[in-house]
């Protein structure tokens, strides 16, 4: 037996497993991160100002629960994956809201790249899961 080239190897991997790490991958950095600015949404004075600054202080509970439920919810698709694409799906479109936000109050392109960039790794989610 001659040794395997790194060519080689990289085509033996198997498409499901590529799409099940990049999965589990994917839900965890968006799960946590869901759970960390839920957490800050709520409880941070500093994301009380923004919510005050964008005109809607009103929702500001409401999108930290969303945020918390949704990063629960994908962390937890990674065992039923329908709740998982129902989860990664919410965040996509309060992310899609967000960014509009940001853009009518005139916010500068990179205080919106962490809304696009999750909205982005939820949609890709939202696939993932339903492949499953």
């Amino acid at each position: 037996m001659g040794t395997v080239s790194r060519h080689q190897m990289c085509r033996r991997v198997n498409p499901d497993v590529l799409s099940t790490v990049a999965l589990v991958v994917l839900a965890l950095v968006s799960g946590l991160s869901f759970l960390f600015y839920g957490f800050k949404v709520l409880f941070q004075s500093a994301s009380r100002s923004e919510f005050e600054r964008f005109g809607v202080p009103a929702v500001r509970w409401l999108v930290g629960v969303m945020e918390l439920l949704g990063g629960a919810g994908v962390l937890l698709g990674l065992v039923v994956a329908p709740l998982g694409a129902l989860a990664a799906g919410g965040l996509a479109a309060l992310m899609i809201l967000g960014l509009i936000v940001r853009i009518r109050v005139h916010d500068a392109v990179r205080l919106m790249v962490p809304a696009a960039l999750l909205g982005a790794v939820n949609a890709v989610l939202v696939v993932l899961f339903v492949a499953q």
